[in-house]
């Protein structure tokens, strides 16, 4: 009898290391899969943030006399205001889209950009009267839009670019 249940727990054991193995493998397997998918999905959601970075840091750099002209009500140096919107509008255009986004979202990029670019130059003409402000809004929320199916595309929440155009 012992000799039967010492046979049964042997065999048990054999079978069990066996499974075991089996597992590791086609988790190992799987893993792999996960993590080469991850490796691309990570870099698509590296790139875009560092555009995203990228552009809070032009708007940033030069924002300060468009809002200080908004806030003085008409009593502050317009001409600098002008020329400051302007010059986010061109440097927003020089931001470099990594080639290692698929195509498709670096055209999407592309068009995000510009179309904040025309927001910043709308803002120019309406800080010197030469546009209405509704054009203006309507320019940012078409770039809210596209910048926003564009990051869930990626699998990222919306950016929103409110608090930096401030």
């Amino acid at each position: 009898m012992k000799k039967w249940i010492f046979s049964m727990i042997l065999v048990l054991i054999i079978v069990l290391s066996a499974c075991t193995e089996d597992t590791n493998k086609v988790e190992t397997n799987e893993s792999e899969k996960v993590a080469a998918d991850t490796d691309q999905s990570g870099d698509t959601v590296t790139v875009l943030m560092n555009i995203q970075m990228e552009m809070i840091q032009t708007i940033r750099k030069h924002l300060e006399p468009v809002t200080s002209y908004e806030r003085s009500e008409g009593a502050g140096d317009l001409e600098a205001a002008v020329e400051a919107s302007n010059r986010i509008a061109n440097e927003l255009r020089g931001i470099e889209i990594a080639e290692s986004l698929d195509a498709d979202l670096q055209n999407d990029m592309k068009d995000s950009i510009e179309l904040l670019a025309i927001y910043f130059e709308e803002r120019a003409a309406a800080l010197s009267g030469g546009s209405d402000v509704e054009e203006m809004d309507a320019a940012l929320q078409s770039f809210h839009e596209k910048i926003g199916k564009t990051f869930e595309t990626a699998g990222l929440h919306a950016p929103n670019f409110e608090k930096d155009l401030q």
